[in-house]
């Protein structure tokens, strides 16, 4: 059976006339559905979400690297001079070391004084000063061309710097250097949060020292030649071992080699030893010898993050050579050693040479993993499974593991390129130009500072401004940006 339809009471209205029926009927509004307006609702708080988790994951990104040293704190195009090494805190400025945000190193005071200082990177400002050494009379004669001495941070145990104090130069002739030995010659152990000594012993006629984990080491001229290396515990001062090493051997040329300096390193398993004209001597952790006589008159490397040592030579035919000393076999490659301003680990083992041609290398082996023909690189970038190379043509950005290229920006024209250093967010370059205008000659440099920014992503460039003052260039010591120009250094952000 069928239900029946539900009836309605309707009731019927008369109208006077039509002039009161409306011509229209009533406009109806539309109400959406709530499901409808749900949708892009919805669209627009995810697009929202995954740009805050985009956001969030560069910001993370950012600041990793910004803990990579030689990753300088955000620079932008309002760049300008922050402060001026003064009362001889400029080797506190190139020492290196960072500790709980600011710069600590050994301060030389006009008046020959000496001080460990923590020094704020943004001000210049010290939060603690320590003196070590009270004014001395000032040489008249210049006091010498280099000191001796300074401030290494101590391997193993954080907030700790072991300090050489001494008044020993080594003063430079035309093919000739001297030795002054001095009458001060301390090793001093500073906690770097307060300043405080924690070690303090006498080092008398150390030309040289290194910090190996709870060890001091120095390095005191023997009269034939030779050079006693003392191991000592830093804050105790008792001896642990003690080893003579005799006069290198010398050839013709050596009369090329003039710098007269001692050199105390530490690597991952003992210390070296880089005795003048250019002679290295590897030693265990208990001061005995393993190797002596390896070619190093060219300079020497140690890898911050292996502590492997290279020592740097000449071949016979006058080109640069850099050997890898392991504990393996010796892997010696032609070029120069590509500095690195920076490196953020995403590459373990990558070796830059450069000579006409930019190879790159795995640790160990002496067949490129890639090169770039036609291309010189002082210094290098590795960000992020990338190489971005500062080069005679420019930049270069490539594939780190394969060699690939990415992109390449070339300089304007009359530009000289110098080294380059980051910010995490952009590439910084800096760069010269002739300060004259027209056909440009050799007499015109130097000329001016420029730095410029490009992007990681393309090698565009964002902006391009001239160095404060007189500066030439820049480099990044810790995460401070450092210019230098012919009156000195100084700190730019």
């Amino acid at each position: 059976m069928s239900r029946r339809a539900q009836m309605l009471a309707v009731e019927l209205v008369e109208h006077d006339g039509l002039e009161d029926v409306p011509s229209t009927p009533p406009a109806v509004r539309w109400r959406p559905s709530w499901r409808w307006v749900a949708v892009p609702v919805a669209l627009v708080l995810a697009l929202a979400g995954a740009q805050a988790v985009t956001d969030a994951r560069e910001r993370a990104r950012l600041a990793e690297l910004a803990a990579v040293p030689g990753v300088v704190r955000p620079v932008d195009r309002d760049l300008r001079v922050l402060w001026i090494p003064q009362d001889g805190t400029d080797s506190v400025l190139w020492s290196g070391i960072e500790a709980a945000g600011a710069m600590v190193g050994l301060a030389h005071a006009p008046d020959g004084s000496q001080a460990v200082v923590a020094v704020d990177p943004l001000t210049g400002d010290r939060r603690w000063t320590t003196p070590v050494a009270p004014a001395t009379p000032v040489d008249p004669a210049g006091g010498g061309g280099s000191g001796v001495g300074g401030c290494v941070a101590v391997p193993e145990v954080p907030r700790r710097v072991l300090c050489l104090v001494s008044d020993t130069y080594l003063e430079y002739g035309e093919l000739s250097v001297r030795t002054v030995v001095g009458t001060l010659s301390r090793l001093v152990l500073v906690d770097t949060g307060d300043g405080a000594v924690l070690g303090d012993h006498p080092a008398p006629g150390a030309v040289a020292f290194t910090a190996l984990p709870g060890l001091a080491v120095v390095g005191v001229p023997a009269g034939d030649g030779g050079l006693v290396v003392t191991a000592s515990d830093p804050i105790a001062g008792e001896q642990a071992w003690r080893t003579t090493l005799p006069a290198p051997p010398r050839d013709a040329d050596d009369d090329l080699y003039v710098d007269g300096r001692t050199s105390l390193f530490g690597m991952a398993e003992g210390m070296g030893v880089v005795q003048s004209p250019g002679r290295m001597t590897l030693l265990d952790p208990a001061g005995v010898v393993v190797r002596s006589g390896i070619d190093a008159r060219s300079g020497f490397e140690v890898d911050a993050a292996t502590r492997s040592v290279a020592a740097l030579s000449f071949a016979p035919d006058g080109l640069q050579r850099t050997t890898f000393l392991s504990g393996g076999p010796d892997v010696m490659l032609t070029g120069n050693r590509v500095t690195l301003s920076a490196d953020d680990g995403s590459v373990p083992g990558l070796v830059l040479m450069s000579d006409t041609t930019v190879r790159a290398y795995d640790r160990g082996r002496s067949t490129p993993r890639w090169s770039i023909s036609h291309a010189v690189a002082g210094n290098a970038l590795v960000v992020r499974g990338r190489v971005y190379l500062s080069t005679d043509v420019g930049l270069v950005a490539v594939d780190a593991r394969t060699g690939e290229e990415l992109w390449r920006a070339s300089t304007p024209a009359g530009r000289t390129m110098g080294a380059l250093v980051t910010d995490g967010r952009h590439l910084l370059s800096a760069q010269e130009r002739p300060d004259s205008t027209g056909e440009v000659s050799q007499d015109d440099w130097p000329g001016v500072g420029e730095l410029v920014a490009y992007r990681f992503a393309d090698g565009g460039e964002d902006w391009r401004v001239d160095l404060p003052g007189d500066l030439l260039g820049v480099w990044s010591t810790g995460s401070t940006l450092v210019g230098w120009g012919p009156a000195g250094s100084a700190v730019i952000g």
